[in-house]
């Protein structure tokens, strides 16, 4: 049920038996793709079914579409943890942005980043100024001693990374909102997501947003009339919150289901579950806020 009592409608479950999917990308005509971080590789949902669109290697976390159609990926290096523990990779690397070709071809866009590993990118979005921007929440294999989370800005032609912000407590989810200078990022273990005002120099100070009243904020996204669909992955709900930050549904997942990420596409908004290792689709009739490159 929605928190305001109405009924939210059933999914449509579009594929299962996924290694952890995350970051799911709409890619038109009722096709997504999503990372599965346990498999490795990048998936393509369309038609009733999915196929392999490339292999990445160490852990694919967050995704995001280039204006030639390429998908660009946040590669975490090979890590996760759901509701069986932690998961690491038999063939780790240390974390990076690649880029995947519209022929499946994988290539490593950043290069090794600078700083102190592990480099731990997480999610990614390109920005008003044509970079990438990634967060990467460290050393979060060992939580009782994670260090504070960096968000970067790549330059998508050269591969040259800097960092633009520190951001404590497990930087997760990004995205950039209606207002094209400001910035909104999952604060995981603070149960918030920040906003932070950009401009080409550089990002501003951390303010909160919006605070969750239950789960750690994962992966989000914005519909076009400001409406924020948040991922609260382990307590199984996704929390949706008006243009001021306002709570306005909950929706609860079946225990262990763990909604991971969401994207919106053709009044669809689909969710992926890494617990459950489903793709979700909830008919909403929403229209999403368009992604940099594709916002006019």
């Amino acid at each position: 049920m929605i928190a305001d009592g109405r009924a939210w409608p059933e999914p449509r479950v579009l594929a299962t038996g996924l290694g952890f999917p995350e970051g799911p990308v709409y890619l038109g005509h009722g096709a997504v793709a999503f990372t599965e971080i346990r498999g490795a590789c990048i998936t393509r949902y369309a038609n009733g079914g999915t196929t392999l669109v490339a292999t990445t290697g160490g852990g694919a976390n967050g995704a995001t579409l280039g204006a030639d159609g390429e998908i660009w990926v946040a590669n975490n290096g090979g890590i996760s943890l759901g509701p069986g523990g932690y998961w690491f990779s038999p063939d780790p690397i240390d974390g990076r942005i690649q880029r995947v070709t519209s022929h499946g071809g994988c290539l490593d866009a950043s290069g090794d980043l600078p700083g102190e590993a592990p480099h731990r990118p997480n999610d990614i979005c390109f920005g008003p100024d044509g970079n990438l921007y990634f967060t990467d929440p460290r050393n979060w294999e060992d939580l009782a001693n994670l260090k504070p989370g960096r968000i970067w800005r790549m330059d998508p032609s050269t591969g040259h990374a800097k960092v633009v912000a520190d951001v404590p407590l497990f930087c997760n989810g990004l995205a950039f909102g209606p207002d094209p200078v400001k910035v909104y990022v999952a604060q995981s273990m603070a149960m918030k997501i920040v906003e932070l005002d950009w401009s080409p120099d550089g990002l501003g100070a951390l303010r909160e947003w919006a605070a969750l009243p239950q789960g750690f904020p994962d992966g989000f996204c914005f519909a076009a009339n400001g409406d924020c669909y948040v991922c609260g992955s382990t307590a199984d709900v996704l929390q949706v919150f008006d243009a001021q930050a306002g709570l306005k549904h909950t929706v609860t997942f079946p225990e262990h289901s763990e909604p991971t990420n969401c994207c919106i596409g053709d009044g669809v908004l689909y969710v992926t579950c890494s617990g459950s290792g489903e793709l979700l689709a909830f008919d909403l009739g929403i229209e999403p806020l368009p992604l940099y490159p594709f916002r006019h």
